[in-house]
């Protein structure tokens, strides 16, 4: 299996271009840090595995 094929279960990804995401919404990531513990929407936090590709 190649870390392509690699997914984080239960993570979507909406990031287009984080290299992390696989194009299909899924998340490539070993693992992921998610930050703004005040957010109420999913809109309001932010990942901060993000890498631009």
């Amino acid at each position: 299996m190649t870390s392509e094929n690699k997914t984080l279960p239960g993570i979507c990804c909406e990031v287009a271009n984080c290299v992390h995401n696989n194009g299909h919404c899924c998340c490539t990531a070993n693992g992921i840090t998610v930050k703004n513990r005040m957010a109420i929407l999913g809109e309001e936090t932010m990942c901060e595995t993000f890498e631009e590709a």
